[in-house]
């Protein structure tokens, strides 16, 4: 199962490597067999700054390595913008997605290196992967970054062209603050040199928040918490591309949902690459960390793992702290303009969230590259 390192470099502006500009990406090197990033923090600052003094509501001294970047909508799918080799345009944002994910305007813009299999939330498909030459995030980029194609023929969204999905394999390497109420995402790392004036993480988001270890996926990627409803527990993988949270039908069974009991309740259909039909549950009660009785919607339907959506991320802030394999939110708050620019998710819109299995290189000649206007699986 492919899992990437790739580091989008921020701050650190001494000279990487012959051919790389000051802010391309990180030097790697091999630790117990994988490529992992080799962050240079930068010196301390002369004297003592306090703690206290925030940026983007962290504290400034704690951070290093910072990007700051705008969520142009506070529904459904984060996006954010980016630029793909010499384009400008908007980016989703999944966490559970591995891999850089790339739309191609015309089919000649990604060359197809090989088909790969992958896991969807919707079953098992194919697609290609590719590399993308140069990526951008405000002031961080990367260059030569392996992608996997969405498809060919880019989504817009108030004219702007969709390029991608900002997957796991950059997210992964930062804590990364989804600042919902303030529309903006940051990602940084902890400073190494950080005195003991730093709080601890926990507290970063306030007295009112909470703690919830990063559980494992079937492949070892830290996205899921443990949600538990009654003396039962199943495992949510944090999504903020999909617009509603999502339970397996073999995860519903566990938290004891029968046909009978979800027969009442309304029908559902999400479009993850092919057409999910279920039915829309409603808990009075779940508990997630130190929070208990919970309200969530949940669908119930044929999916190969479960979610949890916007519809219980939104309004938050939510640190993932990927490093540290824990996640922090703060509950939900009162906003005037709840919908933003777009209204739809990644996950019920557009493509479906995937996981990937490198398969051999095809035959002689190529593989055949992905039909146009046509999402992956």
């Amino acid at each position: 199962m492919w899992r990437n390192t790739w580091l989008i470099s921020l701050t650190d502006l001494s000279p990487l490597r012959t051919g790389l500009s000051a802010m391309g990406i990180m030097a790697c090197m091999a630790v117990n067999g994988q490529a992992r990033p080799v962050l240079h923090t930068p010196p301390a600052p002369t004297g003592t700054q306090p703690a206290t003094e925030l940026q983007y509501g962290l504290p400034a001294a704690c951070i290093a390595h910072v990007i700051a970047v705008p969520l142009l909508t506070n529904s459904g799918s984060p996006i954010i913008p980016v630029t793909f080799n010499a384009a400008q345009g908007l980016a989703y944002v999944s966490a559970t997605q591995d891999r850089v994910g790339v739309y191609a305007a015309e089919a000649q813009d990604y060359p197809v290196e090989s088909s790969i299999d992958i896991l969807t939330i919707a079953g098992e498909g194919i697609t290609y992967t590719t590399t993308l030459d140069h990526m951008r995030i405000n002031n961080g980029t990367a260059d030569k970054v392996p992608a996997v194609l969405e498809g060919i023929g880019q989504p817009h969204i108030n004219a702007q062209p969709v390029l991608g999905v900002i997957g796991y394999d950059v997210l992964s390497n930062y804590d990364v603050l989804f600042d919902f109420p303030a529309r903006r995402m940051v990602l940084f790392r902890l400073r190494e040199d950080a005195n003991s004036a730093c709080p601890p993480l926990r507290e970063w988001l306030g007295p009112d928040s909470t703690a919830l270890p990063l559980l494992p996926d079937a492949m070892g990627r830290m996205t899921g918490v443990a949600m538990q409803v009654g003396d039962h527990a199943v495992e949510m993988e944090i999504e903020p591309g999909a617009d509603v949270s999502s339970l397996s039908r073999k995860d519903a069974r566990m938290l004891g949902l029968t046909n009978a009991i979800l027969h009442d309740d309304m029908h559902v259909r999400t479009n993850a690459g092919r057409i999910l039909n279920g039915r829309r549950h409603h808990f009075d009660a779940v508990t997630l960390g130190t929070w208990r009785n919970l309200p969530l919607d949940v669908n119930v339907e044929k999916t190969s793992y479960s979610i949890l959506g916007m519809n219980f991320l939104r309004r938050r802030r939510v640190l993932m702290a990927f490093p540290q394999d824990m996640i922090f939110m703060t509950p939900q708050q009162d906003m005037p303009d709840d919908r933003g620019a777009a209204t739809h998710g990644m996950l019920s819109t557009r493509t479906a969230i995937a996981r990937m299995v490198e398969v051999p290189p095809p035959p002689a000649g190529g593989a055949q590259a992905p039909p146009r206007n046509s999402p992956a699986p």
